[in-house]
């Protein structure tokens, strides 16, 4: 098993806590999907997340 710096296992853990925050909104939007789905978008969209980002600052929508 290869080895990680703090720093490495640190930013994993930012990941982690990003993709559970996503599915905690995801949720408590009423959107229903499996559980392992809603992990692996999730944790998908916040690997992803300067993408993803980049994608939405330009959205004009409101949210509820």
């Amino acid at each position: 098993m290869p080895t990680i710096s703090k720093q490495e296992a640190d930013a994993y853990d930012k990941m982690l806590d990003a993709a559970a925050n996503l599915a905690d909104l995801i949720e408590a939007s009423g959107i229903e999907m499996d559980e392992y789905a809603l992990e692996e978008l999730t944790i998908l969209l916040a690997k992803n997340a300067p993408a993803v980002r980049d994608i939405l600052k330009n959205l004009k929508v409101v949210w509820p």
